[in-house]
Order: C-alpha cells, then sequence, then structure tokens
C-alpha cells in the first residue's frame, strides 16, 4: 500500500495543500497530523509505522513534514529502508526506489552527519573554552543555609554522619558533603 503522511506544526494551520499532492500521488491512506515538529512523540507517525509492512510505500508531500530535523528524517528513512518499505519525498523528487533518488537521499545524509559533527565541535570549542576561562559548568551545587546549620551543630557536638543524618533528616551524602567543605572552610553559614 502507498501511505501517505501529513503535518502541520500548528492546530490552525492546514493540511490542504499536502494533501493535494498526496492525492495526485495516488496514496491509499493518509496520515494526518497537527503536532510541532519538535515534539518527539508524534502519535499518528507512530501508528503510520506501526501499520507499514515491508513493499509499502510512505509518500509525503515536503521532505521537512516528516521528522523534526535532518537527522531524525534520515533516523525514519533509514529504518523505512531496513524495514523494506519505500520512501517518496514529492518536493524534492526523491524515490528509494531509484538509483538517483537513493544518491539524493545519500547526499542529505552525508548533510546531517556533517551537521552533527559540526555542532559537536562547536559545543567541544565551547565547553573548553568555557574551562580554561575557569567558568562553572553545570548546575550549581546549592546549599540549604537551615540544613547547614543543623548539621554543622551536630558535627561539632561531636556525632557521627549517621547520627547526624537522624537528628537532622539531611541525606548522608550531602552531611559528607557539607562536613568536607566544612572542613576545608568553603562554606559560610553567616
Amino acid at each position: 500500500m502507498n501511505f501517505g503522511y501529513a503535518r502541520v506544526s500548528a492546530k490552525d494551520q492546514h493540511l490542504d495543500t499536502q494533501l493535494d499532492l498526496l492525492s495526485a500521488a495516488s496514496v491509499d491512506r493518509v496520515f494526518q497530523e497537527k503536532i510541532s515538529g519538535a515534539i518527539t512523540q508524534r502519535p499518528v507517525l507512530t501508528e503510520l509505522l506501526a501499520t507499514l509492512r515491508a513493499g509499502d510505500t510512505v509518500t509525503v508531500a515536503r521532505l521537512n513534514r516528516l521528522g523534526r530535523n535532518s537527522t531524525h528524517i534520515m533516523q525514519l528513512v533509514a529504518e523505512l529502508h531496513a524495514r523494506q518499505v519505500r520512501f517518496v519525498a514529492l518536493d524534492l523528487g526523491i524515490d528509494t526506489a531509484t538509483p538517483a533518488g537513493r544518491l539524493v537521499l545519500g547526499i542529505f545524509a552525508a548533510l546531517a552527519e556533517y551537521d552533527r559533527e559540526s555542532i559537536r565541535e562547536r559545543s567541544a570549542a565551547g565547553i573548553a573554552l568555557a574551562k580554561a576561562q575557569g567558568k562553572h559548568l553545570g548546575r550549581r551545587p546549592g546549599v540549604d543555609a537551615g540544613k547547614l546549620g543543623k548539621v554543622q551543630a551536630c558535627l561539632a557536638a561531636g556525632m557521627s554522619v549517621h547520627q547526624t543524618v537522624a537528628a537532622t533528616g539531611v541525606s548522608e551524602s550531602s552531611v559528607k558533603r557539607y562536613r568536607r567543605q566544612l572542613a576545608l572552610g568553603n562554606l559560610d553559614i553567616g
């Protein structure tokens, strides 16, 4: 069977243009979804994927309607290929049943890989620069002054970590962390 998939990003947008193109392509059934591409859980797309059998075809009016980004689109197309499902994107003339369609798809796959690598390199460079500048990365450690005061009082009274945990309700890992930071003089409860 030839299945169509049409998606718009907002509830107030219309699928009419995509549906007309899919109808002209003689699809047997169209799966319609009104949901942002950024949303990872797309129930209609999931239903389409569950419906497919080897030898079926998935047709989209525009390639960008299939996935969130080029990487996601390539993952979906690879899944279709692995399941022996033909893929057609009408806007770009991609048809995985033809050598030219597979070539164009291969070029898109290479571009998606390049995009992933570029993002990875930029992220690594940004992290390295931040570290070199002594910037703190990640979440700032939180210190609850009330809890810290209770822990400090218990420890100063000679209580063990386990006794301090029982007396304050503060977790063992937090008590140990506070004890370590107090010993280093890194905490000030004012």
